[in-house]
């Protein structure tokens, strides 16, 4: 588990910051400090995915600054590129939420949805899918709606359906804001009663900025939790916090973050995110917390996800007790009922079809997902050490979290 950044990553991702924080906030970007790569620099946005900001930064940049004829010209096809995909998927999802309309069903657009347009500009914000919250009542009349508008069904577990429309449409249905077992599950489970009816909309509702934050941390956590997070998610906060800080109640929040076990993780981002993007910042250095999210790319690194799923299913969670490393590795390949249950329900209801599941799952990961890398596989699951998850167990408790 890499932990630490050199020198010379530290001075190419603060000057990348740099360049994020000039699109964030409308002004110039910062000269290149002497011989910066500016490649290295393209790869790191590939990474985080924010490849519109990277081409748009360099083509303000362009205009005082000698940037390569090729880089620039790649900045431009790439930026035409990603508005050209957010006109489109933005025409997809207004058409379905207007079939959803017309067809009487209740629906709450989640997270990106209404986060891009907090942006400067939407497609700055890219997105892989978007995730609607739904009434497992509809389903039935959602899967005949989405056959209509030249949707495919891909999957579904307990708590959404998945459903896309090439070139590059990938929708998540939820039931559920959260998984049964989230121990903040009550304090969303009624989210669509409480949510709003948006204006322009029948049937589409929104929720109030403070239960949008709330949920767009909780959904922050868990992947901080789980693998990282990265520049992105802090990006997230930046643009929301210095859009909607002053219309917040903060007393209500604090509360909330108090229940939900988020109060330092929320203070921790927060600063995080006006250190990096605040308008004129210079960053020159990062604490650990920083580097472990400069670090996890953009939804975080498979092998600390590995790591961090193998030391949680080797604890016993009644007597407290660890596994062996061998036979939580046997586990990991062979999960319990619980775990199976969450993408097989049928488990639930009769145990005897346990290993079943399991063959259920790994010919649906051979033979359609094909994304089986035994070698990587193996060696994420063998190769960390106890210094790596201590080292991962020491990141958590900074922010708040306790990890067991």
């Amino acid at each position: 588990m890499k932990k630490h950044l050199n020198d010379a990553q530290k001075k190419e991702y603060a000057y990348y910051l740099s360049l994020v924080s000039s699109v964030l906030n409308g002004t110039e970007p910062q000269l290149p400090y002497e011989n910066c790569n500016l490649d290295h620099i393209r790869r790191i946005s590939n990474d985080t995915r924010m490849d519109a900001i990277f081409d748009e930064a360099i083509i303000m940049l362009s205009k005082k600054f000698s940037v390569s004829a090729e880089l620039l010209s790649y900045a431009k096809k790439d930026l035409n590129h990603w508005i050209y995909v957010d006109t489109m998927m933005k025409y997809e999802i207004e058409s379905l939420l207007k079939c959803f309309d017309k067809e009487q069903i209740y629906n709450l657009p989640m997270k990106g949805y209404f986060l891009k347009n907090d942006y400067p500009n939407p497609f700055d914000r890219s997105i892989a899918d978007y995730d609607v919250l739904f009434e497992i009542k509809d389903i039935e009349k959602i899967k005949v709606l989405f056959n209509k508008n030249g949707y495919k069904f891909l999957k579904n577990d307990s708590q959404q359906y998945h459903f896309t429309k090439q070139p590059f449409m990938y929708i998540e249905m939820h039931c559920s804001l959260l998984k049964k077992n989230n121990k903040n599950y009550a304090f969303f489970e009624n989210q669509l009663e409480r949510a709003k009816v948006r204006d322009g909309y029948s049937f589409s509702k929104e929720m109030s900025l403070e239960d949008y934050y709330i949920y767009m941390l909780l959904h922050s956590a868990k992947h901080f939790s789980e693998g990282g997070i990265g520049i992105r998610m802090i990006a997230d906060e930046y643009v929301f916090y210095k859009k909607y800080a002053d219309k917040l109640d903060w007393a209500y929040l604090d509360d909330c973050f108090k229940q939900c076990g988020i109060q330092i993780f929320e203070k921790k981002l927060r600063d995080i995110s006006l250190k990096w993007f605040s308008k004129g910042s210079e960053v020159k250095d990062f604490d650990d917390v920083e580097e472990y999210i400069l670090l996890s790319m953009t939804l975080g690194r498979l092998d600390v996800a590995v790591m961090s799923e193998m030391e949680r299913r080797r604890v016993n969670t009644e007597t407290g007790r660890k596994k062996s490393r061998f036979v939580n590795f046997i586990s990991s390949l062979f999960p319990n009922k619980t775990y199976m249950a969450n993408n097989y329900s049928f488990v639930e209801k009769m145990p005897i079809l346990l290993p079943y599941s399991w063959v259920c799952m790994w010919c649906r990961r051979i033979f359609i997902d094909r994304n089986i890398n035994i070698k990587k596989g193996f060696n994420n699951r063998t190769s960390y050490t106890d210094d790596d998850v201590s080292y991962f167990t020491y990141i958590q408790k900074e922010v708040g979290f306790d990890v067991k």
